[in-house]
């Protein structure tokens, strides 16, 4: 699914573009750490130890088709109402909310569609998969304005989260600080490479290589593809946030 990586850079996206209404955007560039925090939270579970379905509110292979935002709200009713929660656990929430729903998109738009198609081995299809998101992750690191470790810095959990300890939540962030701050590079290769039993000189190897990055992922995957998931996991975002923040919680 997406990297922390990913969602950040949408998430930044967001935060400087025209698109939320005016007191929306205005809430979330005040709260910009907590709301940035809450846009990789679901990812968590790699340090509390818990199931993904537990912080991400769907399994994989799904086994319904109700959209993740919609079982995280009806678990946890406590949180549907922004109106009655501290601004910062509302920014919190609303990235929360944004993840989710990109995580969906990505897993039936990218991976599904792409590389759960019968063109090969299945460990060359996962492996292919995660070397085109590290590959993502150097461009989109980028992309990130050498602002966004100080920002998340700020953010201090305080029960954001009923199923999620504080502690695991600012483990977290502080795991996120320590690869963005200026001049430092994220572990998504290294953290991959131990995922799947190899070495990170097999995914370099590809990922150093333009020849073999078009002659082994963009022809499974064109980048009018990522180009398009972008483009939907942007607007979906921008209106789950509104939607969240003015108080529509019909989901």
């Amino acid at each position: 699914m997406p990297t922390p990586i990913m969602h950040l850079v949408l998430a930044e996206e967001i935060l400087h573009g025209d698109d939320l209404p005016p007191a929306t955007a205005r809430l979330l560039t005040r709260q910009r750490g907590p709301f940035l925090l809450g846009n990789t939270a679901p990812d968590v579970q790699t340090i509390s130890g818990q199931r993904r379905d537990e912080t991400h509110f769907y399994t994989i292979p799904r086994t319904t088709d109700r959209p993740a935002c919609q079982t995280f709200f009806d678990t946890y009713p406590q949180l549907t109402h922004a109106g009655l929660l501290p601004p910062a656990q509302v920014a919190f929430i609303a990235g929360y909310v944004a993840h989710l729903l990109l995580d969906e998109l990505w897993l039936v738009d990218v991976f599904q569609r792409h590389f759960l198609r019968d063109w090969g081995p299945l460990h060359e299809r996962l492996f292919l998969h995660n070397v085109l998101r590290t590959w993502m992750d150097a461009r989109d690191q980028r992309r990130l304005n050498g602002s966004v470790d100080a920002a998340l810095r700020k953010a201090e959990p305080r029960r954001w989260l009923p199923f999620v300890a504080d502690e695991h939540l600012r483990a977290w962030r502080d795991c996120l600080v320590e690869q963005l701050v200026p001049g430092h590079t994220v572990q998504t290769a290294q953290v991959f490479a131990r995922r799947m039993g190899i070495s990170v000189a097999e995914m370099e190897a590809v990922l150093m290589s333009p020849h073999q990055m078009e002659q082994r992922v963009f022809c499974r995957i064109p980048r009018t593809a990522l180009q398009s998931f972008h483009d939907i996991g942007y607007a979906r975002s921008v209106a789950s946030i509104t939607r969240y923040i003015g108080g529509l919680v019909d989901w």
